[in-house]
């Protein structure tokens, strides 16, 4: 899910930390015995030309990232997958483990030229680049939210209809999640990227000499 253009944020703004290199990390939410949420997570650059602010902001509108949901200044990818084990219990059967891996890539702007901004215009790319991380970070944290709540509503289940019907209605489950929890990303989106355009960043550098 992208950071994009056509939302273009003020908000408490996080310390800006970019990395430069991509890192993995893991996650785990264990719900019960046999059942959890891992994630791993690379940190990708989305590398940005200019030395002041209306120059950063010209590149990034003039040759933006090609986000999951059109042009963006950053973006996120997931890429989940579920591994289930059922067994039967007298009459019924029920889940024995279920378990969501997400993968996420997570794409940040990263200028090309750092080390020669300065004052003012330093000051807002850092401002600009906490706010994209900030953004990122919580879109991860709903799809992980978005997986533990599936993984405890499956382990729940059980069936009189056999093994292969749990397995086929978790796995249904497990789709209608995924489309759920798109619309919350969405929901998220919409409320959270228009506050963009309030960063310093974008309100001197549209109306600075370049």
């Amino acid at each position: 899910m992208p950071f994009r253009i056509s939302r273009l944020a003020p908000a408490a703004l996080l310390p800006a930390t970019l990395m430069l290199s991509a890192i993995v990390g893991s996650f785990l939410a264990c719900t019960s015995a046999g059942a959890g949420v891992t994630s791993s997570s690379e940190f990708r650059d989305y590398r940005v030309g200019g030395t002041t602010q209306a120059s950063l902001v010209s590149y990034m509108k003039q040759n933006p990232f090609p986000g999951d949901e059109g042009p963006a200044f950053a973006n996120i990818r997931q890429t989940f997958s579920l591994s289930l084990q059922t067994k039967e219990d007298g009459n019924l059967c029920r889940p024995s483990a279920v378990n969501v891996n997400i993968h996420f890539v997570i794409t940040l702007p990263k200028a090309v030229n750092a080390s020669v901004i300065a004052g003012n215009a330093r000051a807002s790319w850092y401002q600009f680049v906490g706010f994209a991380r900030h953004h990122e970070e919580t879109r991860r944290t709903i799809f992980l939210e978005c997986g533990q709540a599936f993984v405890a509503k499956a382990m729940q289940l059980r069936s009189t209809s056999g093994c292969m019907a749990l397995d086929a209605k978790i796995r249904g489950m497990f789709e209608a999640a995924k489309t759920a929890c798109d619309r919350r990303q969405f929901a998220y989106g919409r409320a959270d990227d228009p506050r963009v355009r309030y960063l310093s960043l974008f309100h001197r550098g549209a109306t600075a000499r370049r």
